[in-house]
């Protein structure tokens, strides 16, 4: 496909989104769209990273979902989003469903929409409204530090958010935290595998983030665990509606400084390790890359070439103000250790490349279930293509 597309006039639109929007009668029912019986793959795409969006023109042809994460959801329950309406085009003109995802990071958040009645049928009733008024395929969901104490509270409204979806003749999809039992406490507590399957097209579980911010350094997917993680998984999922998340991303920890890490992609640790003389290997253990450097105090990191800036027809839904603000709470602020200028900074990065990919790909394969889904797009090896090709034709 040609690399660049027509560029296209920026028309903006803002359209007031009402209180509480009904389903749009004019829209019967009808059954759930069937979904391919071939390798799934599903990838997530965000506006504001322009690499994002030429990773997502170039391999359009690999890709079965994008999910654009341009939709968000105020205490009230209320819907606002940012429509790329040249996306959209594109990808059903290629084949490619979409489903926004609807995402929340806030227990805070959660808490509100998924216990106070009103706020709750708000939230169902604009979610399928937007999804039938925009034309799309479904929608996908992703609520993040949901309360274990909410856990009946995020099945029930699951099911009846699946449920009207359905109706409408569209898709419904979740993100959930990877876990390896059925754990009721943490950070996947709220989440119970068994109770949400029935609602669901397809479930994504986030196997990534194992090593994180504040952890020593290691893969963010370790390959032992990822196995466990899907092991459990179709215990209780129907592998027809699991797919494996496959990170594109790595991490960076500064050793000397208080072994703090900050996120990279592929492209950013592969720029990194050039600038440093290092070279990026596969560990066996983990299936994931990994490479040390050193870089004296002040120096900033090499930056990976600029991508084209682009202009798309976007389309404003503009929610009305909510009144419920989050509580105040202080932001944790961890001080690096102080070092002497000059002095040389040991880093460790461990970063997901197409070696790993083929190993998540492989163990899709062996587990039978649906397909793998990217986070995210614009974050890869370039090289991990080739390999998604061929593990989506069964060549692999």
């Amino acid at each position: 496909r040609a690399a660049t597309p027509t560029r296209l006039p920026r028309l903006s639109t803002t359209v007031a989104t009402p209180t509480s929007r009904p389903i749009p009668s004019a829209t019967p029912a009808a059954p759930t769209p069937a979904l391919a019986s071939s390798r799934v793959t599903f990838a997530y795409y965000v506006p504001d990273d322009p690499s994002s969006w030429w990773s997502f023109r170039a391999q359009i042809d690999q890709l079965s979902f994008v999910a654009p994460q341009w939709v968000s959801i105020d205490a009230c329950g209320n819907l606002g989003s940012r429509d790329d309406r040249t996306l959209v085009d594109f990808a059903h003109a290629n084949g490619v469903k979409v489903l926004p995802t609807l995402p929340t990071s806030s227990g805070w958040l959660n808490h509100q929409i998924l216990t106070d009645p009103t706020t709750t049928q708000r939230a169902i009733d604009q979610s399928v409204a937007y999804v039938v008024s925009q034309g799309y395929d479904g929608l996908d969901v992703d609520f993040e530090g949901v309360l274990p104490s909410d856990r009946a509270a995020f099945t029930s409204f699951a099911g009846r958010l699946g449920q009207a979806l359905h109706q409408n003749g569209k898709l419904f999809t979740m993100a959930l935290p990877a876990k390896t039992v059925d754990t009721t406490t943490g950070w996947a507590g709220a989440t119970d595998y068994a109770a949400l399957a029935p609602s669901l097209d397809l479930a994504i579980i986030m196997t990534y983030e194992y090593s994180g911010a504040t952890t020593p350094p290691g893969s963010t997917a370790p390959q032992a665990w990822v196995e466990q993680v899907v092991a459990y998984t179709n215990r209780v999922i129907p592998p027809r509606k699991v797919l494996l998340g496959v990170a594109f991303y790595g991490r960076d920890w500064n050793l000397t400084q208080g072994g703090l890490s900050r996120a990279v992609t592929y492209p950013q640790a592969a720029v990194i390790a050039q600038a440093a003389g290092a070279t990026i290997a596969t560990d066996p253990t983990t299936r994931s890359g990994t490479f040390q450097y050193a870089s004296p105090v002040g120096q900033r990191p090499p930056l990976v070439a600029p991508v084209p800036s682009f202009s798309h027809d976007i389309v404003a839904h503009v929610p009305p103000a909510c009144a419920l603000q989050p509580p105040a709470t202080p932001t944790p602020y961890v001080t690096p250790t102080p070092t002497a200028f000059g002095v040389l900074l040991h880093h460790e990065v461990w970063i997901e490349n197409a070696a790993s990919v083929r190993a998540r790909l492989d163990l899709a394969a062996r587990s039978g279930i649906a397909g793998v889904a990217f986070w995210r797009l614009g974050q890869e090896d370039p090289a991990a293509w080739p390999v998604i090709g061929s593990w989506r034709t069964g060549q692999q």
